[in-house]
């Protein structure tokens, strides 16, 4: 009981704060102060998993973290060597600001890991045309220089003198920004995991998913509960279903919201590394929305070049064993080396790999309560682009569950429905 009113004076501070921003706001923060959440079962300890679990332990709730690990699992989109951190979205002025918290994120995680995780590379975004308004390329350089930024504009010259690992005789325009880089991600869930042990949640491995609890709860019973593969039951006030690209296979009421595609990524060993070294060779998106590649430096560990493709990709179970890479995204991926990088083509292939996207329609996240089933918040759809802002998802699950407003709601809201014509995320090819 003692615990319930804290939940509760909780959010009734929340309105004083939200009263200041006019009546509105205030009206939405006092129908939801009630809803006290001091227990939480959250499956899924992926990026947002585990985030999320943090942060609502940090907020006073108890926590339950559920996942069939090991962890990080190995199967997980976030179980990967690295992960791109940008701030260029287009025109999206949404997600810029929102990446622009991010980076700040990592570099304080940085600091609290007491090791570098965060490589603050920069992003070089090239393309074989002059950038126009519209072009991805274009419409980030004018947003993030608006906002204080200071990305510059390269040319052939540019390319050939800094980035010789390049072909400046086909990439011949674009933009470098010296913020933004690479996370080591599966490093990264691993520190987290270890963190949301040691301040005190509580964390179950071996457990999977299987379906929600949806039994008549008696008067005054806890209100969402959880049922496991091997029939053991969870509850608490709130559950969060973070299930990333298994999402709708276990939830067949968003089977029709979400899918999960798998996309391609390839492992070079460069026969020489130093054309592939972060100072000459950053972080890069080469004509994104078209080809859908990008890649990262020469790994601080692995010692590989990694090239992916943030494309349509291949709907599939996140446990298909049609989960490899095909010899036609290989044959793909050769071809777009040779052409564009040419000290890296007679390197090898040392690793091949599916990375599974959980994808919205939209390409936005679906971090939302479930209006049809009481207690329950889904918090999925990453569309590919999520692990950029681990360091503030956890608090906008948060929020979502507390029932704290944020404008950015509206944007990953419960929209059953909704089918755009294309993803509106602007560096996805399609």
């Amino acid at each position: 009981m003692t615990e319930l009113r804290r939940g509760r004076r909780r959010l009734c501070s929340n309105v004083t704060r939200e009263l200041r921003n006019g009546a509105k706001t205030a009206r939405y923060a006092c129908r939801t102060m009630d809803v006290a959440v001091p227990s939480v079962v959250i499956a899924g300890a992926g990026i947002f998993g585990v985030t999320a679990a943090i942060e609502l332990r940090r907020r006073g709730h108890s926590v339950q973290l559920l996942d069939p690990g090991p962890l990080p699992h190995p199967l997980a989109a976030s179980t990967d060597i690295s992960k791109v951190v940008r701030i260029e979205y287009g025109a999206d002025e949404e997600y810029t600001s929102l990446a622009e918290k991010a980076i700040e994120g990592w570099r304080r995680w940085n600091r609290d890991f007491g090791v570098t995780l965060y490589h603050e590379t920069g992003l070089l975004m090239l393309r074989p045309t002059p950038l126009a308004p519209g072009t991805v390329e274009q419409d980030s350089f004018d947003v993030i220089s608006r906002r204080g930024h200071r990305p510059e504009m390269v040319d052939a010259a540019a390319v050939g003198r800094r980035f010789r690992a390049w072909n400046a005789d086909v990439y011949r325009y674009g933009t470098f920004d010296p913020e933004g880089g690479f996370v080591e991600s599966g490093r990264v869930v691993a520190r987290l995991v270890q963190q949301a042990a040691a301040i005190g949640i509580e964390i179950h491995q071996g457990v999977a998913f299987a379906t929600l609890d949806e039994q008549d709860k008696p008067f005054g019973a806890r209100r969402a509960g959880l049922i496991t593969a091997s029939g053991r039951r969870f509850e608490g006030d709130l559950v969060i279903l973070a299930l990333g690209a298994w999402t709708p296979h276990a939830m067949p009421w968003l089977a029709s919201e979400l899918r999960s595609t798998g996309h391609p990524i390839v492992h070079f060993r460069p026969v020489d590394p130093e054309p592939f070294r972060p100072e000459r060779f950053p972080v890069f998106c080469a004509d994104i929305s078209t080809t859908g590649y990008y890649g990262f430096p020469v790994h601080p560990i692995e010692g590989v070049v990694k090239i992916a493709r943030h494309g349509v990709g291949r709907v599939m179970h996140p446990e298909s064993p049609e989960r490899v890479v095909t010899a036609e995204e290989l044959a793909h991926a050769r071809a777009f080396v040779a052409e564009v990088f040419p000290l890296l083509a007679a390197s090898p292939i040392v690793f091949s790999g599916v990375c599974l996207y959980c994808d919205s329609w939209d390409g936005h996240f679906w971090i939302a309560h479930d209006p049809d089933r009481p207690g329950v918040v889904v918090a999925t759809g990453d569309s590919g682009h999520a692990f950029k802002f681990g360091p503030v998802l956890g608090s906008l699950i948060a929020d979502v569950a507390e029932g704290r407003a944020d404008p950015l709601h509206q944007k990953f809201r419960w929209r059953p429905g909704v089918r755009p014509r294309r993803s509106e995320e602007a560096m996805r090819s399609q």
